[in-house]
C-alpha cells in the first residue's frame, strides 16, 4: 500500500529497549579482578621477524630454530604461509584463528562432527597450519559435548561365544 501526496499515517514509536542504556546501570562496588596477558610471543613473530628483516631471536637455541625452520615459510602481503609437502600454500593462523577454523570445520554450516585426525586433515585441505595443530583438533574433538552425547554405542548385550564344531573336518 502506498500514500498519496496528501495523505498521512502514524507510526507508533517504540522507547522500550531489550538492554538498558549504559545511563541506566548502577555500578556497585565489587572486586573484580582482570587479568590480560602481557608480552606474550605469537609462534609466527619470530619467523616473520626473519623472513621480513632477517631478525633472530636472543636465545641460541630458538635462534638455531627460526633458523632450520624458515625455509618452509613465505611472508607475503602481510601473511605468513608455509609450504607443505605437496606444494601447497598453507596460511598460518594464530590461536584465536585457530579457534575459530577449528570450530567451522567441526561444526559449523558443512561440518560433520568428525574426529580429531579428520578435523586435522580438513583443516588441511581448507589451507590452513599452525605448530600444534594435530594436538589441538583431538582436544578439540575430545571436548565437543554433541560428539560426546552421539558417540559410537555398542547396542548389543554382551553375551558369551558359542564355538560350533564340524563333526568331520572339512564336511560341507
Amino acid at each position: 500500500m502506498t500514500l498519496g501526496e496528501d495523505e498521512a499515517t502514524n507510526v507508533p514509536v517504540c522507547q522500550r529497549w531489550v538492554i538498558p542504556l549504559v545511563t541506566e546501570i548502577v555500578l556497585s562496588d565489587a572486586n573484580v579482578i582482570s587479568i590480560l596477558p602481557v608480552n606474550v610471543e605469537e609462534w609466527r613473530q619470530p619467523l616473520i621477524n626473519y623472513l621480513e628483516h632477517e631478525m633472530l631471536p636472543d636465545d641460541p637455541k630458538h635462534r638455531s630454530e627460526v633458523r632450520r625452520r624458515a625455509h618452509r615459510f613465505l611472508y607475503y602481503k602481510g601473511t605468513l604461509y608455509r609450504r607443505s609437502f605437496e606444494g601447497v600454500l598453507l596460511r598460518c593462523l594464530g590461536e584465536e584463528e585457530a579457534n575459530q577454523a577449528m570450530e567451522e570445520a567441526h561444526s559449523g554450516i558443512c561440518g560433520a562432527h568428525q574426529s580429531g585426525l579428520k578435523l586435522h586433515y580438513q583443516l588441511k585441505r581448507m589451507g590452513y597450519y599452525w605448530p600444534s595443530m594435530v594436538k589441538d583438533c583431538l582436544e578439540y574433538a575430545k571436548r565437543c559435548q554433541a560428539c560426546q552425547f552421539h558417540a559410537n554405542f555398542i547396542h548389543q548385550p554382551p553375551e558369551p561365544l558359542h564355538p560350533t564344531a564340524t563333526s568331520w573336518p572339512f564336511d560341507a
